[in-house]
């Protein structure tokens, strides 16, 4: 008896061809500068928050970002996978948004962007992450061999590691925005070595780097120590997600603007590469998901 079925075994090998594609397109992005991506100053940059599996709002996103028009657009992605489950019995499809993000990324591969966030690095490291009494990486890996079966889950798990690899650690524009899923906390300032960014990104940086951790887990922060980081790295406002948002996004210290895109509230933040901006006025560039129609 057969695991899976010949249309799973297409879907699989089709699958696993989008990842490795994306992942390559991302590691040969022309805006590639060591491990992060640096933004021209002109154009637009769409910058989501945390989007766990959530779909409908990622066809929104595309939606409104309109990329087969707005040739000088730039949409960010980062915190796609481990969605909130609300039963034991319920199934993470996360892994489906995840493949439609990478074929965004082949579809439009100078527009879309991501960035390496604390469950995609969890999910490539297999640093255990537990939600409700749950480890989301094996619900994750469970929900690929529900999909492709058993006996093709693996090579779209490599794959998928493959693609989450190839995700740089930030992004800076050239008119002083940092956009990253998160900042490290402010009792972690001593192992922040910002020369990580200028290096090109390897697996054994993600695995064992402490800045990396660090810039993808970190929730605690103040105002001096945001200004601190603002002066460090040369920018005048940061945009994260990374922090749960009720109302879809926050704006702190003056320069912190936090986004979240994963439920029915979520919002986005679209702004112009070629001008600066402090953060009260990007707050005002917030739109909500359920704005577009």
């Amino acid at each position: 008896m057969t695991l899976f079925t010949r249309k799973d075994q297409r879907d699989a090998k089709e699958a696993v061809a989008t990842f490795r594609k994306a992942a390559e397109l991302n590691r040969n992005d022309p805006y590639v500068r060591g491990s992060i991506l640096l933004l021209p100053a002109y154009g637009q940059a769409v910058m989501t928050g945390d989007l766990h599996g959530h779909l409908k709002n990622l066809e929104k996103l595309k939606k409104y970002a309109m990329l087969n028009r707005a040739h000088a657009r730039h949409v960010i992605l980062h915190e796609m996978i481990h969605a909130e489950l609300s039963t034991p019995a319920d199934v993470d499809h996360s892994h489906e948004l995840l493949l439609e993000a990478a074929s965004y990324k082949c579809e439009f591969p100078d527009q879309v962007h991501f960035l390496q966030s604390n469950h995609e690095l969890s999910q490539l490291t297999g640093y255990l992450i537990a939600k409700n009494g749950r480890i989301v990486i094996q619900d994750f890996n469970h929900a690929v061999a529900k999909a492709y079966g058993a006996g093709a889950s693996g090579d779209v798990l490599s794959a998928i590691n493959d693609f989450i690899a190839s995700f740089p650690l930030a992004i800076r524009t050239e008119n002083r925005v940092w956009l990253s899923h998160s900042l490290p906390n402010v009792h972690d300032m001593d192992e922040f070595d910002v020369g990580v960014f200028e290096r090109e990104l390897t697996l054994e940086t993600l695995k064992e780097n402490r800045t990396v951790f660090h810039l993808v887990w970190g929730r605690r922060h103040t105002q001096a120590h945001i200004d601190a980081l603002a002066e460090l790295l040369d920018v005048d406002v940061f945009i994260t997600g990374h922090q749960p948002q009720e109302t879809g996004f926050t704006h702190l210290f003056d320069r912190l603007i936090i986004l979240a895109s994963d439920h029915n509230h979520g919002s986005f933040l679209p702004f112009d590469l070629a001008k600066r901006h402090s953060a009260k006025d990007l707050v005002t560039n917030i739109r909500k998901f359920v704005e577009v129609v």
